[in-house]
């Protein structure tokens, strides 16, 4: 297990790029703590990779978090982010294209501990050829965490009829003083929108990824760094067209 504590009071910025295998991630972020951190996973086809991740955010403390998940074989992740301190913050946002035969699993638990704490959960997935996307989001509210606010949006748009999306959002809650909403969409690129740009001039092939780009927009605009928010805005184009390699070892796609 791999083990990081973010000092009170500091600001960090983390960027992952994972392999194949399997990572155990566990994260402490102290009182008065920010954490941006990014994550990546662009891996040869047939490969597999697994991640747990754990978090504790004491009081006052921020964690945005984004993962972006490219090109794998089946991916499977555990996230469990615990809110222990009062008024602690977390943002989770993650976007999935997936083809093929592709695989990918999102469990997700977010625990309210603490009084007055906000979460806020989106997760994007873009799915064709015969491919499976399962996220599973749950948001626990336990007793005595009052004045908590929580969000869940899980989306999913399925270019192929093979595609399957499996999209859970779930509350539960032992406090009557809190503010949780959930949401969960599964539907297909808009044919009237394809209308209306083809009518413009545009090509059918060139509109159609230009709308999947646009669906998992919102989860690239929560990375904080422009930088590397355009990189990653352009290997999505990149991986849309088919022209994404998978990752060698590299510190960040070619």
């Amino acid at each position: 297990m791999d083990n990081y504590i973010i000092p009170a009071g500091q600001s960090v910025s983390k960027f992952l790029q994972f392999s194949p295998g399997e990572d155990h991630i566990k994260v402490t972020v102290e009182e008065g703590a920010t954490l941006n951190a990014c994550s990546l996973l662009n891996m040869p086809v047939g490969t597999e990779h697994s991640v747990t991740l754990e978090m504790d955010l004491m009081a006052h403390s921020t964690v945005n978090l984004v993962s972006i998940t490219l090109k794998t074989g089946k991916a499977v992740a555990n996230v469990h982010v615990r809110l222990i301190g009062e008024g602690a913050d977390v943002k989770l946002a993650g976007a999935v294209i997936a083809d093929a035969e592709q695989n990918t699993e999102k469990h997700i638990l977010v625990e309210h501990v603490a009084e007055g704490c906000t979460s806020d959960m989106l997760y994007k997935q873009v799915l064709s050829g015969q491919s499976t996307g399962l996220v599973h989001g749950k948001v626990l509210v336990q007793p005595g965490a009052q004045k908590s606010a929580s969000e869940q949006t899980l989306a999913n748009l399925c270019v192929s009829q093979e595609a399957r999306a499996l999209s859970q959002p779930m509350l539960e809650i032992y406090a009557d003083d809190v503010k949780c909403n959930h949401g969960s969409t599964i539907g297909k690129l808009d044919e009237t929108a394809l209308f209306y740009m083809r009518q413009r001039g545009i090509p059918e092939v060139e509109a159609r990824l230009l709308l999947q780009h646009a669906f998992v927009n919102d989860v690239l605009q929560r990375i904080p760094n422009e930088d590397l928010r355009e990189r990653l805005s352009h290997l999505v184009e990149h991986r849309f067209r088919g022209e994404l390699k998978a990752c060698n070892g590299c510190s960040l796609c070619d």
